[in-house]
């Protein structure tokens, strides 16, 4: 195309079409995951708001500290962001020797976008029907039972060696880079501890037992479930969520927008409904909302990973 086509067709645009910059948002999980998912599902309807368009880059590897740097790392303008677990950029603060960031100065969070639901799942070819049978397995065989994790470090792991230390079993974590869900399906790998957008399909399928939710009570997603609280074991409650961050020194104004945008997003009929299918919750709320929830987590994954590595 010459330049004068060029120039012809950028004068047919709107007038407002050309200062629109794409807002990226970087996903510290590869595409199909349930963050990918949960990404998508807010930037197709922030796309439509007229306030320009917003894409998806997937950024996965070391455990979210690849993601979580570009951002922190980018330019507080508003165009770059990182929607991320509470429990992954957390997670790879605590867990990296060298920190390559910190989440409470090189972050804004603009707002908290679910609340997820995280499930106990095992293979029926384990032969175990609940909470109770699993931990008996479990102490009768000790050095038996195992668990699958996205990495060492990573909320999955966490989360499976919560569970061991809270019942009291000896479990193995075995990490994967790709995908554990043929071993586990298969019985290779014992139980799994993951949300509900990520086992939920197979055990609506029949593929996995689902074992409990680790909530309070019952979730609409998976009615049949009980509680981990139901299990006798309400200690291990757990609820986290996936968060919209900016890098650190985005102006408040910016922020307040870029979180209008999203709670307008998340009141929409379309993410309702993706975020029903998936078995999340969405949360609208204000920045300060979410910076308080970080601050909670921060402290709360501490605690987590000492009963998993120790004491620093």
């Amino acid at each position: 195309m010459s330049r004068l086509a060029v120039v012809a067709l950028l004068a047919l645009l709107p007038l407002g079409a050309l200062a629109q910059k794409p807002v990226r948002i970087v996903v510290n999980a590869p595409a199909g995951s349930s963050i990918d998912l949960v990404a998508r599902a807010v930037a197709d309807p922030m796309s439509l708001d007229g306030a320009g368009p917003v894409i998806v880059e997937n950024r996965p590897g070391g455990a979210g500290t690849l993601a979580s740097e570009a951002v922190a790392r980018a330019a507080a303008d508003g165009q770059t962001l990182l929607v991320s677990g509470i429990d992954a950029i957390v997670f790879a603060f605590l867990a990296a020797n060298r920190k390559p960031f910190d989440p409470l100065t090189d972050f804004t969070p603009v707002a908290r976008i679910t609340r997820d639901h995280w499930v106990l799942a095992v293979s029926p070819a384990l032969g175990v029907s609940s909470v109770s049978e699993l931990v008996t397995l479990a102490r009768s065989r000790p050095g038996a039972v195992s668990y699958a994790s996205i990495g060492t470090g990573s909320s999955v792991h966490l989360m499976g060696a919560r569970f061991a230390h809270g019942v009291q079993i000896e479990a193995l974590a075995v990490p994967y880079k790709e995908s554990y869900m043929p071993d586990l399906v298969a019985g290779r790998v014992s139980y799994v501890v993951h949300v509900t957008a990520a086992v939920g399909p197979q055990i609506k399928s029949g593929k996995l037992k689902g074992l409990a939710v680790f909530s309070q009570e019952r979730i609409a997603y998976l009615p049949e479930l009980p509680s981990i609280a139901e299990a006798g074991l309400p200690h291990l409650v757990y609820n986290a969520g996936v968060v919209l961050y900016a890098p650190g020194a985005t102006p408040r104004a910016t922020v307040a927008q870029l979180n209008q945008r999203l709670n307008r997003a998340l009141a929409s009929e379309s993410v309702r409904q993706r975020f029903a299918d998936l078995g999340v919750d969405p949360t609208p709320g204000s920045s300060e909302d979410a910076v308080k929830y970080v601050l909670e987590n921060l402290a709360r994954q501490q605690r987590m990973r000492e009963l998993t590595f120790g004491t620093p």
